[in-house]
């Protein structure tokens, strides 16, 4: 593939759209709740793009053009797309996590992670072994 072609791909990627969309939501949220604590500052939006962005997207997508450029490479036995699907969950969750803590500015209720397992199995207790 060629980088434009590479490029394309990325922009028209479904999971690229999601990641912009959590990125949008979070700036707003996040301006939202610093505008409501009346703590804004123009330089926390530059620390954004450049921790979330530059730090987490950016790196996702060089390992995506990776990917589309050699699909054939295995790093320690793992093919690229599969390594790149790994860093798109890890950078999601990483930026789950900061639309999290947005809400929780917010004065929304937003689970401790103490409670996420009770939340992801349930609350009953699994039936006694025979």
């Amino acid at each position: 593939m060629t980088t434009e072609q590479i490029v394309n791909s990325f922009a028209h990627d479904g999971y690229l759209q999601a990641v912009l969309v959590i990125i949008a939501l979070d700036v707003l949220l996040g301006v939202a709740a610093s505008l409501k604590k009346g703590e804004f500052k123009f330089s926390w939006l530059a620390a954004f793009a450049r921790d979330d962005l530059l730090a987490k997207v950016f790196p996702w997508f060089l390992i995506y053009a990776a990917s589309k450029w050699a699909p054939n490479v295995a790093v320690l036995g793992i093919d690229l797309t599969s390594i790149e699907k790994i860093v798109f969950a890890l950078v999601t969750a990483a930026l789950a996590g900061s639309l999290l803590s947005s809400l929780k500015d917010l004065g929304l209720p937003v689970p401790e992670p103490s409670a996420l397992p009770k939340l992801l199995t349930g609350e009953r207790q699994p039936p006694p072994e025979p």
